[in-house]
């Protein structure tokens, strides 16, 4: 049997509509759900055994230089030529697909209901020859396919990438061309979702995805929302899309929302209890979870021989010091009706029409519920910018060893010039920027059970922490 190879032309741009949303990506490039579109292929070919090999050609040099190498070969191979803004839907039919490359006779186009995809050769000269001729397709057989679609179609791509929500594992999703169905066996979670809504006052609710719908079996709960093609920010926040002008209008509209809740003055004690519970209260118990899970002797173990801490514990205390340094310097004493979750993946935003709508809020089941400390939905902002959050559920990002033997976290962002315009736009609506950071760490500590079917992730978060923890050490003054 005849072997094949895959050669993925990377070659064709985007359009300037998807460059606005990926930036300067390639579609090989484009990550949805911790992977980039190349790696699915990867994936799906890794085992096929009639795969001789996978070329990747990103530029016309890379072309010719394949061409070269491929001219006077000898060796009976077949390829197939895929381009590369057709992403893979379906991997089992797209193998099945594959498989039949080595026993054609003749060319074969292959096409989807988005256009031409794929064209099979069965000997590498007629790759070339088409080459020569820019790709005459006239007179050759074809089949059709479904296991890839066009992202090239800006329409397409939408539908792509909104489809890619990082659903967590205890929810679904379900989503047709309209509408979003999302469920869990968690009814409580989705119960409160959806009577969250309900509650909010009035002109609060322009800013939500409206939830209808709900249903409720002895199995799981549900509710049905409008499938709106519009971005989440954190896809644009990880491809490095978001300039420093759209941040700021990100930004301005997101204090608008902020500054537009419903807000209630109450007692200093009962402000420090209210916030001890999300800052406090919350970590400890979440840190109790952490000790249960079967990975944590082997977290423990790399937080003590690859940091400058003896356990988690080490890094919660001193934590704590800060909190309760910051904690105390607090005098507007206030509540507000709050989001819960209030990051890039859970925002909704279209720069040319300024349409910021909020999802998957943290949710209540009496009105009492919808009140909050005023610097959480603050704090989950500041770890999308600040502390990129996002990049870590893309998979962005790496644990090294430094020259000490020491862990050290790459992340595969520069955000310095983010931060100076989030500093600033704290700084216009009188809110202090090491106080948000040191909620902030409590986030990324708190999170840590939640994220234990990625203990690498989990780590990533502990590291995380730590640079948070002494960034505010050099800043904060006992």
């Amino acid at each position: 049997m005849k072997k094949i190879i895959f050669l993925y032309d990377n070659i064709e741009l985007p359009n300037k509509r998807i460059q606005k949303i990926i930036g300067n990506k390639s579609y090989a490039d484009i990550i949805i759900k911790k992977k980039t579109v190349y790696s699915r292929y990867l994936e799906a070919l890794e085992k096929e055994k009639i795969i001789n090999r996978i070329v990747r050609l990103d530029n016309i040099e890379d072309r010719e230089n394949f061409i070269d190498k491929i001219a006077n070969i000898t060796e009976e191979l077949n390829i197939v030529l895929l381009s590369s803004k057709f992403v893979l839907i379906d991997s089992e039919e797209f193998k099945h697909l594959i498989n039949k490359a080595p026993y054609i006779t003749e060319k074969i186009i292959v096409e989807s209901e988005t256009g031409i995809a794929m064209a099979m050769y069965n000997n590498v000269h007629d790759y070339i020859k088409d080459i020569e001729s820019k790709m005459k397709l006239e007179n050759c057989s074809k089949i059709h396919t479904d296991s890839i679609l066009n992202i090239g179609d800006y329409n397409n791509f939408l539908k792509y990438i909104s489809g890619g929500f990082d659903a967590r594992y205890f929810n679904s999703l379900k989503t047709d061309e309209n509408i979003v169905i999302k469920s869990s066996q968690d009814k409580t979670k989705i119960k409160k979702e959806y009577v969250y809504y309900t509650l909010l006052p009035e002109d609060m609710k322009k800013w939500m995805v409206a939830p209808y719908n709900y249903e409720e079996t002895e199995e799981e709960a549900s509710y049905t929302m409008e499938r709106l093609y519009v971005p989440d920010i954190a896809i644009r926040w990880v491809h490095g899309a978001i300039t420093e002008k759209e941040l700021r209008n990100i930004l301005e509209k997101t204090f608008y929302y902020i500054n537009s809740r419903k807000s209630k003055q109450i007692s200093q004690e009962e402000y420090l209890k209210e916030a001890n519970a999300l800052y406090i209260d919350k970590l400890e118990k979440r840190i109790k979870d952490l000790k249960q899970c079967e990975e944590y002797a082997t977290i423990a173990n790399y937080i003590k021989v690859g940091t400058n801490y003896n356990s988690i514990d080490e890094i919660v205390e001193e934590y704590k010091e800060i909190y309760y340094r910051v904690i105390s310097k607090e005098k507007k004493f206030n509540s507000v009706i709050g989001h819960g979750d209030l990051c890039f993946s859970n925002m909704l935003y279209d720069d040319d029409i300024n349409l910021l709508k909020l999802i998957d809020p943290k949710g209540a089941l009496v009105e009492e519920e919808l009140w909050t400390n005023p610097n959480y939905d603050i704090a989950k902002l500041s770890h999308s910018i600040c502390g990129r959050y996002d990049f870590f559920n893309s998979g962005a990002y790496e644990i090294m060893l430094d020259n000490n033997l020491k862990f050290k976290l790459e992340i595969k962002s520069d955000n310095e010039k983010y931060i100076e315009i989030f500093k600033e736009y704290l700084g216009k609506n009188n809110i202090d920027y090491n106080a948000i950071r040191t909620y902030e760490a409590s986030l990324f500590l708190s999170m840590l059970p939640l994220h234990m079917d990625y203990p690498k992730k989990v780590f990533g978060f502990i590291l995380n922490a730590i640079n948070i923890i002494a960034e505010l050490k050099g800043m904060i003054k006992k």
